[in-house]
């Protein structure tokens, strides 16, 4: 597809679209990114030579469409669209995608496929009606975080289960064990200075209340709710993704 017929399709949705050419420093063959000007948002799209980005189904009423990129035999599909305030991509993963509907459903996490779910971004909210052990601690105003740079979403209470202590940081993201930390600091004294916070991976969380975040509507949870994120991080094409909510 030619960039002109490639903003046409954008436009169809009511976006719009800049294809440029990526420097030698970019490694992946495309890179997807939200920017703004004095116009407002755009879809910043930057190629290596001889990639063509092919648009499969665009959905103006739901302002969505699925970009392809071929990469050799894999052909990577990613979800760009309209969410609330701003415009939004997400690397989406399996390989039976082929329109904005089963992309949405590929995105979904298998734990959150109920037709009572709660959604605020990359969030998903399943009533779960459990009632925490007498010695279980209940956070508040506890960010929900998917790590690496991205903005929290914020929970009035929070209630987490098993999972594992690491340490984070933003040379960090994922975190590392406290051991580790440990090792780390001792060797390197300077390094206990930097933004730690210790946090939980991996545990099954629980959010009640209300759930803020600046880019999307606040949502209210009546009740205890199990909390899954979006399969994008399932996505081998993921780190295209240069936009962070």
């Amino acid at each position: 597809m030619t960039t002109e017929y490639l903003c046409r399709h954008f436009s169809r949705m009511g976006a719009r679209l800049r294809v440029i050419q990526a420097d030698e420093r970019q490694r992946a063959k495309i890179r997807i990114d939200v920017g703004r000007d004095r116009s407002g948002e755009f879809f910043d799209i930057r190629c290596q030579p001889g990639v063509f980005p092919e648009v499969l189904d665009v959905q103006p009423q739901h302002r969505h469409l699925v970009l392809m990129v071929r990469d050799g035999t894999a052909k990577d599909k990613f979800l760009l669209g309209r969410d609330e305030r701003h415009w939004f991509a997400a690397a989406v993963p399996g390989d039976h995608v082929h329109d904005v509907r089963t992309a949405i459903d590929s995105l979904r996490p298998v734990g959150a496929r109920d037709r009572r779910a709660i959604r605020q971004g990359e969030w998903f909210f399943i009533p779960d009606p459990i009632v925490p052990d007498k010695d279980a601690v209940i956070h508040r105003n506890e960010p929900l975080s998917r790590g690496a740079g991205s903005k929290p979403h914020v929970c009035e209470e929070l209630l987490r289960r098993g999972g594992v202590t690491v340490m984070v940081s933003p040379e960090y993201p994922t975190g590392i064990s406290p051991a580790e930390y440990e090792a780390l600091i001792s060797a390197q004294p300077r390094l206990r200075r930097r933004s730690w916070r210790r946090m939980t991976r991996d545990a099954e969380v629980y959010a009640r209340g209300v759930v803020r975040h600046r880019d999307h509507r606040t949502v209210h949870l009546d009740g205890w709710h199990r909390v899954f994120m979006n399969r994008e991080s399932e996505a081998r094409h993921a780190p295209q993704i240069a936009f962070l909510d």
